[in-house]
């Protein structure tokens, strides 16, 4: 196997972890053992290495309590669902039980609850997410998740006829099997806002949100492309261009640095035209100034995301087999 170096990354901003770090995590730990989700040892262990509490309190620095809980127990939650194929050498190259698996998932979000710790667990953070934000935020947040759900059956399909594909599809496919747009809409409840539709369409705002989901989509798969090199996983821009352009891990790995310091500088482009672009559309000057709030929180995920990437075992503790892995859809 290749070596290679993870390349310096652009940071907007200092890192900052939220100081009710504590709080969320023993409350976190609570959650995921009254839903069954760490039923073994071994999955206790690869949860506790992952630190998923620590990469939501350096996603969300500012956030309250009660909000830094909400979002680490989802976190958490998409966190055991993605282990559930992208490290299960079964079930992760078979498209036809995609539907039996997501199947609960779906129909939770249409207000059946079926057995499964996993659907069980999903019901009770959508009842209480739901309780907090409004019903625009829950039209745009659903789809997102949905999305999510639908982009791992793709993904299967793919790794079962083991192709690899080109770049732009990569990307595409790569926002959706992020899960991004659904963690900046969680990301919301953290900076205390709950913002209008007719902001979200605003193009200067949606195209800042692609460039933050982009640009740690890049740091993601930078510091995850060890344990994915392990696992034969291919789903990886570094693998993508070192694939299609013949060039060695390391020059790969140099051009999704770029990328990620595109990305940034789009964002920090982009916010000096933001206000403007929104107060010459009619938005109100409340909804500027949660859009800006929004804005200083993308700065913080970013360099928290690479905070988080540093210091976590997820994946730099790398197993072949992984022992941590059980059945979470069953009840």
């Amino acid at each position: 196997m290749d070596t290679f170096r993870i390349p310096d990354l652009r940071i907007p901003v200092p890192a900052a972890l939220n100081p009710e770090l504590r709080e969320a995590t023993v409350a976190t730990e609570a959650w995921l053992d009254e839903f069954g989700l760490v039923p073994t040892e071994e999955a206790r262990r690869h949860v506790q290495r992952t630190r998923v509490d620590r990469l939501t309190a350096w996603l969300c620095p500012n956030a309250s309590r009660e909000a830094l809980t909400l979002i680490t127990q989802w976190n958490a939650w998409l966190f055991q669902l993605d282990d559930q194929f992208d490290d299960d050498p079964v079930r992760g190259y078979q498209p036809e039980r995609w539907r039996e698996a997501f199947g609960p998932l779906f129909a939770v979000l249409d207000g059946t609850v079926t057995d499964g710790r996993l659907a069980r667990s999903l019901a009770d953070l959508w009842h209480r997410t739901t309780a907090v934000r409004s019903p625009a935020w829950q039209r745009r947040f659903t789809p997102h998740l949905l999305w999510y759900f639908d982009s791992y059956r793709a993904e299967m399909i793919h790794r079962e006829e083991g192709r690899v594909p080109g770049l732009q599809q990569y990307l595409a496919h790569r926002r959706a099997s992020f899960a991004f747009d659904a963690v900046l809409d969680l990301v919301e409840i953290g900076t205390g806002v709950d913002l209008p539709d007719h902001l979200h369409a605003h193009p200067s705002f949606a195209d800042m949100r692609e460039a933050v989901i982009y640009a740690n989509a890049c740091i993601n798969d930078l510091y995850s492309l060890r344990k994915e090199l392990a696992h034969d996983y291919a789903f990886n821009a570094v693998t993508v261009i070192r694939h299609h352009h013949r060039c060695s891990l390391q020059e790969a790995a140099e051009r999704v640095a770029v990328m990620q310091a595109g990305h940034v500088q789009r964002i920090l482009d982009l916010e000096q035209v933001l206000p403007g672009r929104l107060t010459r559309a009619g938005l109100a000057d409340d909804v500027v100034e949660d859009a800006l709030r929004c804005v200083g929180d993308f700065h913080a995920l970013t360099a928290g995301n690479i905070a988080w990437s540093k210091e976590t075992g997820r994946y730099a503790d790398i197993e072949a087999e992984p022992t941590y892995l059980t059945d979470l859809f069953t009840p």
